[in-house]
């Protein structure tokens, strides 16, 4: 329900962005941010003795503004690794590490900008593809897994932007990222990242 409702969501954004005023293009931009990415439920589950559910994260990103308060960009981001061990049933002591890497569309929609001040909310979809990689430790020695996965999923947040120049602002962004992984054979988990960087016009 939730898709449903966001994806609706999405392309009345689109529809309006697109038909309340002639489009007016503003200056493309580009950026980078850092900060940390915190993936929900990670550590729950079976027996866990030890886990980190928090990671450093980065993005790079660029997009176009048009009609003053919508813009449409794209995205790349890489979570750094998130690792949890403790016992398993049926293979004794267990550890596992996850890192992933996010191609995301994103439409932002905000006030239109007031002075160098701007806030804004956004919603979009996203390609990820997660990597795990899993050691055991059994009565037959040592055992070591690793497999990939990949998938389409939602994102949203919320996100401020200050102009120090004409050509230069800093953004910081809250990005939910929904549902990420396999329900059937890793689990789901929601993401939540916390970021902070510079952005450039031209």
């Amino acid at each position: 329900m939730k898709t449903r409702t966001l994806l609706l969501g999405i392309t009345a954004g689109f529809i309006y962005a697109s038909g309340a005023q002639a489009v007016e293009f503003y200056p493309g931009y580009f950026g980078i941010s850092v900060g940390q990415a915190e993936v929900d439920d990670f550590c729950s589950g079976a027996e866990i003795s030890s886990c980190d559910d928090s990671s450093v994260t980065g993005r790079i990103y660029g997009g176009t503004e048009y009609i003053g308060f919508a813009n449409f960009e794209f995205g790349y981001r890489y979570i750094d690794e998130v690792s949890a061990s403790g016992t398993v049933e049926g293979l004794g002591f267990a550890s596992a590490e996850v890192d992933g890497h996010f191609f995301d569309a994103t439409l932002q929609l905000g006030m239109p900008r007031t002075g160098r001040f701007k806030v804004f909310a956004k919603a979009g979809a996203m390609f990820w593809q997660l990597n795990y990689e899993a050691t055991a430790q059994t009565i037959a020695g040592n055992l070591r897994f690793s497999d990939d996965d990949t998938g389409v999923s939602l994102r949203t947040g919320l996100g401020a932007s200050f102009n120090v120049s004409d050509n230069f602002r800093v953004r910081a962004d809250w990005d939910f990222l929904m549902d990420v992984g396999d329900e059937d054979e890793t689990g789901e988990f929601d993401i939540n990242v916390f970021s902070i960087g510079p952005e450039f016009l031209f």
